[in-house]
């Protein structure tokens, strides 16, 4: 959306077009009764892009952000290992309504400990990668990077971790044999 705008009209419209796409995903999601967990860190995010962006009146300044948040979140991803609850932990529930036996599991833990680490990894690449491209390219060759190094690499993360979680909840002693049954059950709908 700040591509779009910022290139048809202005700076000040496509940051203007992103942060209304962001609470319009937002207010979306809580209509839909879900926490928004993950909606509520990018508003966050959104909006302190949108007052760095108008306040330096700046593209590159803008767009800069997104080096700074990838490694703040890159960061805070990998530091959340050193709590009870790490990173995918904490908003593994927005995806799936997990019942406490299996959120006490080891198995559980061990899944969203590896899932943290991977997505942390992935926050600082992506990071690098944007600085490489914010001091080699062209602010449009530095868009192309970010949009091609963002929702794609999210899709295919986001369905790695699914089966990542999926594949290895079968596998376990401890909940392989329950999916196993479940899933046999006529009245299943697996």
């Amino acid at each position: 959306m700040f591509f779009i705008g910022w290139k048809l009209v202005a700076l000040v419209v496509g940051i203007g077009m992103a942060a209304i796409c962001g609470v319009c995903v937002f207010l979306h999601e809580r209509r839909q009764g879900r926490p928004a967990m993950v909606v509520r860190l990018a508003l966050v995010l959104v909006a302190i892009r949108a007052t760095v962006g108008l306040s330096s009146g700046s593209a590159t300044v803008y767009l800069a952000q997104e080096v700074a948040i990838d490694t703040l979140l890159g960061c805070a991803v990998l530091a959340s290992l050193r709590s009870s609850r790490s990173f995918a932990a904490r908003f593994a529930g927005e995806f799936y309504p997990y019942p406490q036996q299996v959120l006490e599991s080891a198995t559980y833990r061990r899944v969203m400990r590896r899932t943290t680490v991977v997505w942390g990894i992935y926050f600082l690449l992506r990071a690098l990668v944007r600085l490489t491209a914010l001091l080699t390219l062209s602010t449009d060759g530095y868009v192309l990077v970010a949009a091609l190094s963002d929702a794609p690499f999210l899709i295919a993360l986001l369905a790695w971790s699914v089966y990542y979680t999926v594949g290895t909840f079968r596998r376990s002693e401890q909940w392989g044999s329950m999916i196993a049954a479940a899933e046999a059950s006529p009245s299943s709908p697996y």
